[in-house]
């Protein structure tokens, strides 16, 4: 209903009396049940009632909306920032978005037709999806350099798999690596390796021709894990203080992290139903490993999560807990959106002494504190969802006390 933005009588009046008064009405509907404040109805409203009325005064009906005459009807309109929407457009789309959702527009002209590469890139993507179940961001991942790989062996021409050599593997995933740091030096090897099988498993090449795509060397343990003090933590955790929603679910978010030692995209999975209160418990899932493992519920972060489920957190028919904080409150289901969080909160406390500080530092923080306190390698492999112990065992070299006692005297003592 309109009233959901308008209490005036006579702008009700004016707004249901004019071309699009039934669509303004569900469309006030739509974004009320969605949150959308008052405001931001007011203003959708209008700019819906400005593009019915151009409609109407140039003749046009609902069905002869599309894309190029919105673009018309923008041009009518003052001109705004590069990249924006003109301010009296600004709530125009989501009449569009209802239009579509109702079928009263024409569909959208089809794309022209795949180029070869695309189509093989799209094949790779459901192979990694249906038949090896890869993560989503693995996918991303894995698709980006199979990207640039499809551009370097053919171009814009054909894609004819049998020409490739094995001199033109090693040369680009050398050249690929230059570009990464750490372990993500692996990555351009392991992706092309997929690839590989995926076109042995499609009979387009003849396996075997993987073993010549060459790995980056890389020592396991040369490098520390980017980790926090306590201190560190605490002035991390001070920073998301407050009652604001968006305070208290950072709060959460950042306890997750430091307290039981979670991924980011397992975070971003986490469900209402995840939480057992009763037996203070949450179920952790991980796409990484396809494997549950269930975590007591530490009182700070129970409280947390509490506090942001009963204060902060928008009503919503969405079973995942946590929201965007802005109408139309989506959940945060990307694992990027939770390591931007982790970041922030670090850079507002100051802490920028590893350029690449994220939500996976409150994991290696989490890992090296119970190693600290004396935890075996099988308890901290089962906290964090370690597959193997060989993973876990990067942490040993964090105990620096325990270190110490066996090390063997400089010999620079007895010169």
């Amino acid at each position: 209903m309109i009233e959901h933005g308008f209490t005036r009588t006579s702008v009700i009046t004016r707004l249901r009396r004019g071309p699009l008064g039934t669509h303004l009405d569900a469309l006030a509907t739509t974004l009320s049940q969605h949150g959308y404040a008052p405001d931001s109805i007011r203003r959708t409203l209008r700019a819906g009632d400005q593009f019915g009325r151009w409609l109407s005064q140039y003749g046009y009906a609902i069905a002869d909306v599309d894309e190029a005459l919105v673009e018309r009807y923008l041009t009518t309109l003052p001109r705004p920032p590069v990249g924006h929407w003109p301010k009296a457009a600004a709530g125009l789309p989501h009449l569009l978005r209802l239009w579509r959702q109702q079928d009263l527009l024409p569909p959208h002209i089809s794309t022209p037709s795949q180029t070869e590469a695309t189509q093989w890139l799209v094949r790779y993507a459901q192979y990694l999806e249906h038949v090896c179940g890869t993560a989503p961001s693995t996918r991303i991942a894995y698709l980006r350099i199979a990207t640039r790989l499809l551009a370097a062996l053919f171009g814009t021409g054909r894609v004819q798999w049998s020409a490739v050599s094995a001199q033109a593997l090693t040369d680009f995933v050398r050249q690929e690596a230059t570009t990464k740091h750490g372990g993500g030096r692996k990555l351009p090897s392991i992706a092309v390796r997929s690839l590989l099988r995926f076109l042995v498993f499609r009979g387009e090449l003849s396996p075997g021709l993987e073993a010549v795509v060459p790995t980056p060397r890389q020592w396991t343990h040369a490098t520390l894990p980017p980790r926090l003090t306590i201190t560190e933590v605490e002035r991390v955790l001070a920073t998301c203080t407050g009652g604001s929603p968006k305070a208290l679910r950072n709060q959460a978010i950042l306890l997750l992290l430091a307290r039981l030692g979670c991924r980011a995209h397992e975070v971003a999975a986490l469900c209402l139903e995840d939480i057992n209160w009763y037996e203070s418990r949450v179920c952790i899932r991980s796409s990484k490993t396809h494997r549950e493992r269930v975590l007591p519920l530490l009182h700070d972060v129970g409280c947390a999560v509490a506090a942001y489920l009963q204060h902060g957190r928008p009503p919503t028919t969405s079973r995942h807990l946590f929201l965007y904080c802005r109408a139309p409150f989506r959940p945060l289901t990307d694992a990027t959106a939770i390591s931007r969080i982790a970041t922030r909160a670090l850079v507002r406390a100051g802490i920028t002494s590893h350029p690449r500080l994220g939500a996976h530092t409150f994991r290696h923080t989490a890992a090296s504190q119970m190693v600290n306190q004396g935890a075996s390698f099988k308890d901290v492999a089962d906290v964090l969802g370690h597959r193997s112990l060989q993973t876990t065992g990067i942490y040993a070299k964090l105990d620096i006390e325990a270190l110490a006692a066996v090390a063997l005297p400089w010999i620079g003592d007895t010169l």
